[in-house]
């Protein structure tokens, strides 16, 4: 900034001095030149007028030491008479005369460096001659005299007049340097610390100040900068402590939204443990019912009791999902399939239900296969359907996929029904949001099959979209990758083994009295034999009263005094075989209980269960159990 201050105030200064300086050399130079021109002309008409009678009497001698008198005097180069054509009288250097020409010199010229002057010499009458001279020896008006001058002391003069500019420039421009160094310092230096102040706050260092040391406008600009820093700290001061009230106040918020959702967690899972307990009862009892009461009122009456607890079994089963999806415990297996395939499936879940309400279900066949998880895909297309013909009131629902692009598929579930506003649109992917059901009506479920949808779309990798128009209809759509067909194998049917679940040997445990009445009643309908207690101590006790092991291990994952069903199916397996089948039940929702069954590896049933669906996984395990000792049978020597 310093040398920038200086350039500012040398330059015209500079300027000024260079102008003065050429002025000056000039004014000399043409002074000198001027004084030149005098003396030429001076000298020629003085020499003149002076050698006019000598050289009409024809006196040489006294003319030839009048110039080079004259020449010696006056610094001048040569002196020379002539007549245009012939010199006739020369003094000085004659290389520095000038060529004639046969005519009349010109009375002033110049010549390189050499300045010419002419003078015509007037030579007297004969008339006015002195009688005692003889006749004059040059006669006739055309005479000159030519004196030459060199321009030496012009050059001299402009180089002495340029060295003396230039010294007193030279001293001129120190002094002024030298002040104005001095000055600019005095003036850069509150500008460099102004300068350096509103660096250091910009950059967010707002205590700092610049000294105010200086007066005048720089001065009243030092003052202005450190009202302004103060009011930037005092503002940055302010608005911190806003910001930690706010932050402190969003933590808050965040913490007791936290503790809600824990809260709606845990109100929700011991909700699910506790409603699932006595309808899990309730469906055994049921069934147990329904197989003696075939006819009459009381065979109506099973028959919507069953229908009941099938709905409420429905709701709770949402929410295990729901439950499952927050617990990370679903994982994405992809694999190549078909896309027909799916829609088979789920036209075959559903095609009864289209019917029964009088709405068309139509799945357009395709040809592409996708690379996902087949599984997952099943259930999201399951869950829009049943969403389009739970609102769908007449008309119908179509479902198909497309091309999307080089390498995507687009699956597409249309309806005619009521179609959804804008402004819920965004919204309808939230749990337990739902359209036209204030009384919550059971049938049209708790609002939680689109928040599912939505889940598993995010868990392979889509993403559900929605176009919508009230009164027109609804598309619901979701993209997959699409792969190249597999090869048609042909299926190979699974091995079958023919143990009957008659005469085998459970061991049951589960804490809930109503429970365990039931699962008797329905085991002796089976003629399955039930070693069944509160808690595993009673069990293992009542196994060795009998001097049997169980066939298979079946028991409830939430024990008293905080016993798990894992601890207890270990319990027995260390008092009766390490290779016993065992599977848990439960009603528990709540993630921490869901990841924990996962880790066991042990399979797991969700109450409420029906018992045709309890006697088929029962049958299924003890099958499985009898094929890998048959295997170990076979491949021991």
């Amino acid at each position: 900034m310093r040398l920038r201050i200086l350039a500012v105030a040398l330059m015209p200064l500079l300027l000024a001095v260079g102008l003065f300086a050429v002025y000056f050399t000039q004014r000399s130079v043409n002074e000198m030149e001027e004084s030149l021109q005098r003396q030429g002309q001076d000298s020629a008409n003085h020499l003149a007028d002076a050698i006019a009678f000598d050289l009409f009497s024809n006196n040489l001698p006294p003319v030839k030491r009048l110039l080079d008198y004259e020449r010696s005097l006056r610094h001048i180069e040569a002196a020379a008479v002539t007549d245009g054509s012939n010199w006739l009288l020369i003094s000085g250097n004659a290389r520095a005369l000038p060529a004639l020409t046969g005519r009349a010199p010109l009375p002033r010229w110049r010549q390189g460096a050499l300045l010419h002057f002419t003078q015509s010499i007037h030579l007297p009458a004969p008339t006015e001659s002195d009688p005692y001279l003889g006749p004059p020896a040059f006669v006739g008006p055309d005479h000159y005299l030519i004196v030459s001058l060199s321009r030496a002391p012009i050059d001299a003069t402009r180089k002495q007049v340029g060295l003396a500019a230039a010294g007193t420039a030279l001293i001129t421009t120190l002094f002024a340097l030298l002040l104005a160094w001095r000055l600019s310092g005095r003036l850069s230096r509150p500008l460099v610390a102004i300068t350096n102040t509103v660096a250091d706050l910009a950059n967010g260092n707002l205590a700092e100040r610049t000294p105010e040391t200086s007066l005048g406008e720089i001065g009243l600009l030092a003052r202005g900068v450190n009202r302004m820093a103060f009011a930037l700290e005092e503002n940055q001061r302010n608005l911190t402590l806003r910001i930690e009230e706010a932050t402190a106040e969003l933590r808050g918020q965040k913490q007791a939204a936290e503790a809600a959702v824990l809260a709606k967690s845990r109100f929700l899972a011991s909700a699910s443990h506790d409603l699932r307990q006595p309808l899990h009862a309730l469906t055994l009892l049921v069934a147990a019912l329904r197989e003696q009461v075939t006819k009459g009122e009381a065979a109506r009456l099973a028959q919507h009791i069953e229908a009941s607890a099938s709905a409420m079994e429905s709701l709770l089963n949402a929410l295990l999902d729901l439950s499952k999806l927050d617990a990370g415990v679903v994982e994405a297996h992809p694999a190549c399939f078909s896309i027909n395939r799916v829609f088979n499936q789920v036209a075959g879940q559903f095609q009864p239900v289209a019917e029964a309400r009088g709405i068309r279900l139509r799945f357009a066949a395709s040809s592409l296969w996708s690379k996902s998880d087949p599984v997952l895909v099943e259930r999201m297309l399951a869950n829009l359907v049943s969403n389009a013909l739970r609102y769908t009131e007449r008309g119908g629902v179509l479902v198909g996929a497309r091309r999307v692009g080089k390498s995507g598929i687009r699956v597409e579930v249309r309806d005619s029904g009521k179609g959804i506003p804008h402004e819920f649109q965004a919204h309808i992917f939230e749990e337990y949001f739902q359209l036209e059901n204030p009384e919550r009506h059971r049938d049209k479920g708790l609002g939680l099959g689109l928040a599912i949808v939505a889940r598993l779309a995010n868990l392979i990798g889509s993403r559900v979209q929605v176009r919508s128009e009230p009164g027109k209809g609804s598309c619901f759509w979701f993209q997959l990758a699409r792969c190249e067909a597999a090869p048609d194998q042909p299926e190979t049917p699974a091995p079958t083994f023919s143990l009957p679940l008659e005469n085998a040997l459970v061991a049951f445990i589960d804490d809930d009295e109503a429970i365990l009445a039931a699962m008797v009643e329905v085991f002796d309908h089976w003629n399955v034999a039930l070693a069944a207690g509160e808690d595993a101590e009673q069990v293992r006790a009542e196994l060795r009263a009998l001097g049997r092991v169980p066939d298979l291990i079946l028991c409830d994952y939430r024990l008293r005094d905080g016993h798990t069903g894992i601890e207890a199916v270990q319990l027995l397996r260390d008092a009766f075989g390490a290779d016993i089948p065992a599977a848990l039940l439960t009603g528990d929702t709540a993630p921490v209980t869901i990841r924990a069954i996962q880790a066991s590896h042990l399979p797991v049933l969700h109450k409420p269960l029906k018992p045709a669906k309890l006697r088929a996984f029962l049958s299924h395990l003890l099958a499985d159990s009898a094929a890998r000792q048959s295997s170990a049978k076979q491949s021991s020597p």
